[in-house]
């Protein structure tokens, strides 16, 4: 492993570190075997690339989400987060909108849904035919559509590789090998990890003390020193220094809390003053809207978001969108998302009840989510209905505008080399 350099500079991106796999398309999802996903070497099908986004013409983006349990510290022992491994962000990108929900009431009057407020979870058990008709919609309107699924343990793994492992103040530039080691980490954390290692770092979030970062380290080294593997030895080494650098710190400066602060996320204020450390929401809605200035090629002053109503996270909403507008990267993080705002969209909130887009966004990323839980967490099988949904919308991405679907997961392996 390279040597990390002492560099105590903070890095630009410490609060709400950008820790992703390589993005893997839906479309390299389409064959199934055994109820779990196998990634293809290639793209199938027909992509959405005669797709034409006017710059000069205003296009509404609908975002919802789906399996929200709030901060991941609170998943309790078992880290269940109430049976829901999953969260998903997503949103559709309208032009007409009165063409649209004309075409969802026929919708809705074919499968005779009486509702006015469409949900996804009662949808996708009872109607799987109407979002497999919803599918069909989108992708024969070409219809642009972003989605960032989220597995929530992986999502916890990397916020603690990121301070606890290969924390950025003494590791020297950012790099996409640096990010793809601290993802293997991450993995491994993920897959083999007992839930202590999670607990006892998010205890020391809560607490910011001295005395739980100690054990959290003390929880994660002795988990490093468990495996046999080159990447598990590296770890360890990683872990080490980091626990160095800290005690080091610590004799250097004056202020003990300052010191341990710098080895743990920052949160964000929530509503009622309650403070949320780590919120998937976050990341996703900067990542989406990123995803969305690139399909723009930076040409958004006509773009509008809307987003449901989240009662606790409202203000959070404003500040991701505005974190990812001020953010200067100092290199690509992504391909399919573009983080040099020349322009700036419109954020509004809006209720589900009074806007069909935000009906159809919500239609839309839970099935992807509940598909996803199905499929490979809970591996039970689903209506045929939903798998043809599924594989309509792999065929309808499109790699060179980043429609589509973002996998923040681990269920492809990842190896760090040695």
């Amino acid at each position: 492993m390279v040597e990390r350099l002492f560099n105590r500079q903070a890095n630009a991106l410490r609060q709400h570190p950008v820790l992703r796999l390589p993005r893997l398309s839906s479309r390299r999802a389409c064959q199934e075997c055994n109820g779990h996903f196998s990634w293809l070497a290639a793209y199938l099908g027909d992509d959405m690339t005669d797709q034409v986004i006017e710059d000069s013409a205003e296009i509404t983006y609908f975002i919802d989400e789906s399996g929200n349990t709030g901060d991941l510290i609170l998943g309790g022992e078992a880290l269940s987060y109430g049976g829901q491994p999953y969260f998903g962000l997503g949103c559709l990108g309208i032009k007409d909108l009165a063409q649209f929900e004309r075409d969802i009431n026929s919708l809705k009057l074919k499968h005779r849904i009486q509702a006015n407020d469409l949900k996804s979870t009662k949808i996708y058990k009872n109607k799987p035919s109407f979002i497999l008709d919803l599918v069909k919609l989108i992708t024969d309107r070409k219809i642009p559509f972003f989605i960032e699924l989220v597995e929530k343990k992986f999502f916890a793994a990397t916020n603690l590789v990121f301070y606890l492992v290969w924390p950025p103040y003494f590791s020297g530039p950012e790099s996409k090998g640096l990010d793809f080691i601290r993802t293997v980490f991450a993995q491994m954390l993920t897959k083999e990890a007992p839930n202590e290692v999670f607990t006892k770092y998010f205890k020391a979030c809560q607490s910011q003390s001295k005395e739980d970062l100690l054990q959290a380290f003390e929880y994660i080294l002795k988990f490093a020193r468990s495996g046999a593997t080159s990447q598990h030895a590296s770890m360890v080494e990683s872990i080490l220094e980091t626990i160095d650098d800290f005690q080091t710190m610590l004799l250097d400066e004056s202020s003990e809390t300052e010191v341990v602060r710098r080895f743990l996320p920052m949160p964000d204020p929530g509503k009622k003053g309650k403070d949320v450390w780590i919120l998937p929401n976050y990341s996703s809605l900067t990542n989406l809207y990123a995803r969305i200035n690139h399909a723009h090629d930076g040409e958004i002053k006509h773009v509008k978001l809307v987003h449901d109503v989240q009662t606790q996270f409202d203000d959070i909403l404003f500040s991701a969108k505005q974190a990812a507008e001020d953010a200067i990267p100092e290199r690509e993080i992504s391909p399919i998302a573009n983080y040099q705002f020349l322009q700036q969209a419109e954020l509004s909130i809006a209720r589900s009840e009074d806007s069909v887009g935000i009906q159809a966004a919500d239609i839309l990323t839970g099935f992807m989510v509940r598909y996803a839980q199905d499929k490979v967490f809970y591996k039970v099988e689903t209506a045929p209905e939903l798998s043809m949904a599924f594989h309509l919308m792999a065929c309808a991405e499109d790699p060179e505008k980043g429609y589509g679907v973002n996998y923040v997961w681990c269920h492809n392996i990842l190896t760090a080399p040695v």
